[in-house]
């Protein structure tokens, strides 16, 4: 097994988002949050949590939007998997966006400060 490591571009700076919502159901939480993503603008998005055997960790899909000004709009879909790191949770994204861009989406969900910090990187 070699030890190579892969470097990622930043595509826009760290953000915080404010959690909005969460809604729990059978086998599966939604949260729901909004904030200022750079280049992305006033930005929406959900999550949708889907749990494994352990409960601890599973899949995760959505949706987000952007709106930058009135003729700048962002609209982008993801999947990816979640874990539980204590009282937070973390979520690695692969993102469409609208724009024909690719994105690698790592979020830290503060459920105990209700907001998530948000990194963006390139992957096309």
């Amino acid at each position: 097994m070699s030890n190579e490591s892969i470097t990622l571009e930043v595509r826009t700076e760290s953000s915080t988002l404010k959690i909005t919502s969460v809604e729990f159901r059978d086998g599966v939480t939604v949260i729901t949050a909004q904030g200022d993503v750079g280049q992305y603008g006033a930005a929406y998005t959900s999550y949708q949590l889907n749990y494994d055997s352990t409960g601890d960790g599973g899949t995760v899909s959505g949706q987000g939007r952007g709106i930058v000004d009135k003729d700048t709009f962002f609209a982008g879909t993801f999947s990816g998997i979640w874990k539980r790191d204590g009282a937070n949770i973390i979520m690695r994204n692969l993102v469409n966006i609208s724009d024909g861009t690719t994105n690698l989406d790592y979020i830290v969900v503060d459920s105990a400060q209700r907001k998530l910090t948000l990194d963006v990187y390139v992957i096309d």
